[in-house]
């Protein structure tokens, strides 16, 4: 047993433990090809308890490898008859280690208790104390009991499978007579279906059809804040995918333009989406379409209000994909319309005079969000 209260010396500890097990593992292999009789081998289930983690004691598996270390194979085994308890507590201001194990000697059980002021030495040293006990030298000259033995160790390899079909099937399926010997898988599919792998490193194209539904609003040019919703379509590649947005929108606020107009604005907005995938990232360009409805109650009449509009832009989509078919996304899209929208109203009770004016802004910002799901697997 060796005692080392100084923390300074932790670190010289672990080199010669990390060289013991090398050694233990090289005399183990060794071992395996010499003609002597090896000694038997025996094994414990484990029943650790390390209530200390504040304190860098080891875990159960590192312990079983500590114990491997010390006897040269895994002692630890679930199917052992005998079981090693091992509890750590604080002592004073040291820690101990209680070790107990069924005396293969006589009757009762072996008891030791360890201590020491690092628990990772303190294992060790517990280790140490249990390959003593219980390591060859330990039965000076006498077999372990056979409740103590390692259980064998039973190695079931699967039998070679060899499928040939007979001659006759392949030469009717291929049509001539075959000359070549079959290995032992060829002859199970057609011809037709025995086709070489592709080149290495070549992308698989598989094609997906999308469709989603979800929340839209526009954020600017409209005359006040839009909501409404939108859906899509899509084909979607490894790569890059191609879609169709359809959206529509209404301005819950009464109000266009200066002063304000009594009514509400509507929109419908086509968009055809050319985008490069990127993980989680959709790249778009956008070319979209639009045309706007003006409802105004009694107190006014449309003057004139050039409805249509053709707009370029880009969309940004982020995509969380939440199972193998539904995916959810959230989307920006930012277009530059190519022509601007006048809106002139009239009052009904001065026809002549115009008294409400809107025209849109060049830019149109529009958020969105949906839960899109694979049409077909």
């Amino acid at each position: 047993m060796r005692s080392r209260p100084n923390s300074g010396n932790v670190g010289f500890v672990m080199i010669e433990r990390v060289v013991a097990v090398a050694a233990a593992c090289a005399v183990l292999a060794l071992s395996g090809s010499s003609a002597a009789e090896p000694p038997p081998q025996i094994a414990f289930r484990l029943d650790y308890h390390a209530n200390l983690p504040e304190r860098g004691c080891p875990n159960a598996d590192e312990f079983g490898l500590i114990l491997a270390g010390e006897f040269g194979y895994l002692l630890v085994r679930d199917d052992a008859a005998a079981t090693l308890r091992i509890e750590t507590r604080t002592n004073g201001r040291g820690i101990e280690a209680e070790l107990s194990a069924p005396n293969p000697a006589e009757d009762g059980e072996w008891r030791r208790v360890v201590t020491s002021q690092d628990c990772r030495e303190l294992l060790y040293d517990a280790a140490t104390l249990i390959r003593i006990r219980f390591g060859p030298g330990g039965w000076q000259g006498e077999e372990p009991p056979p409740w103590l033995l390692a259980p064998p160790v039973f190695e079931v390899e699967s039998p070679e499978l060899r499928m040939v079909m007979p001659e006759a099937f392949l030469d009717s399926m291929a049509g001539e007579p075959s000359e070549a010997p079959l290995t032992p898988w060829e002859g199970t599919a057609p011809r037709w279906a025995q086709q070489a792998p592709g080149p290495a490193g070549e992308e698989q194209t598989a094609l997906q059809m999308e469709g989603a539904l979800g929340p839209a609003m526009s954020l600017y040019g409209l005359p006040s804040v839009a909501v409404g919703g939108s859906g899509m379509v899509g084909l979607r590649w490894q790569r890059f995918a191609l879609g169709m947005d359809v959206r529509a929108l209404i301005t819950p606020a009464l109000g266009i333009g200066e002063p304000p107009a009594p009514g509400r604005t509507s929109v419908v907005n086509i968009a055809l989406l050319g985008c490069g995938i990127a993980k989680f990232i959709d790249l778009c360009a956008v070319v979209n379409g639009s045309r706007l409805n003006f409802d105004l109650d009694k107190v006014g009449q449309l003057q004139s209000a050039d409805t249509s509009s053709l707009g370029f832009g880009g969309r940004i989509a982020a995509r969380w994909q939440f199972s193998s078919r539904f995916t959810l996304l959230g989307y920006t899209d930012v277009s530059g319309e190519i022509r601007n929208i006048v809106f002139r109203a009239a009052r009904l009770d001065a026809p002549t005079i115009p008294a409400y004016y809107w025209r849109s802004p060049s830019m149109r910002v529009a958020l969105g969000l949906a839960v899109s799901a694979f049409l077909f697997d």
